[in-house]
């Protein structure tokens, strides 16, 4: 497998773990499907045997082939043990992997990223396309994001940052669907950040790597990730 770094982003500098004596970041991975796609079959055997049925579930499909990516970023990440690993879920339906650091997946279109960090995180990857975001904001966002993209000279773009910033939001919290979407708010904020309406540690960034996709990051830490790793396998 070959590691290759992407630009880095604008975002600001390296997170750190909060682990007592260990300099780590919180890392930012992400693997393309059509680099994967011609060495599918083999590759599918690097899993664990959970995630290698569901892949072939999927029969030759573009879903297939995100979950075959997912799976190999936990194997790059967490390495061969993976295969063997146990993986819990939360009350909730979090994923967790039994004696490791916390992580969290998402994929979308031609991409499947993961994140990692020493505290909980939430990711989020959404391809922008179109979609009925007036009638979807009014069931699902608060009053305040509704408002935002009323205003906004790029709705649809707008309403994928919110939905992406909610999602990871609530992907870290641990929470999925138990916390209502419209009950709070998360609008986009400068360049890259973005501001949650309640009292909270996460802190937000957003990424423009993909270009047609929104990435949303939510995590304890203040500074966050430069730089997206991209693997290609």
């Amino acid at each position: 497998m070959e590691d290759k770094v992407c630009h880095p982003l604008t975002c600001g500098r390296f997170l750190h773990f909060r682990q007592t004596g260990v300099s780590l970041l919180i890392e930012l991975y992400a693997a393309d499907i059509r680099q994967i796609a011609p060495k599918a079959e083999s590759l599918v055997r690097l899993l664990d045997d959970e995630r290698q049925e569901r892949v072939r579930s999927l029969g030759n499909s573009n879903g297939a082939l995100r979950c075959l990516a997912a799976g190999l970023l936990l194997y790059h990440v967490f390495g061969p043990r993976i295969r063997d690993a146990h993986f819990s879920r939360g009350t909730l339906g979090k994923p967790a992997l039994s004696g490791e650091t916390p992580f969290n997946l998402s994929h979308a279109g031609d991409y499947a990223v993961l994140a990692r960090s020493g505290e909980p995180v939430g990711v989020d990857l959404e391809r922008i396309r179109p979609i009925d975001w007036r009638r979807i904001s009014a069931r699902y966002f608060h009053p305040e994001e509704q408002s935002f993209l009323q205003s906004s000279s790029y709705p649809l773009e707008s309403f994928f940052w919110i939905w992406t910033l909610k999602e990871s939001y609530i992907k870290a919290e641990g929470g999925g669907l138990s916390i209502p979407l419209g009950t709070f708010c998360i609008l986009p904020q400068g360049k890259n950040a973005a501001c949650l309406n309640r009292k909270s540690p996460y802190e937000f960034r957003r990424y423009f790597d993909f270009p047609g996709y929104c990435l949303s990051l939510c995590g304890i830490e203040r500074e966050v990730s430069s730089q997206i790793m991209r693997i290609d396998f």
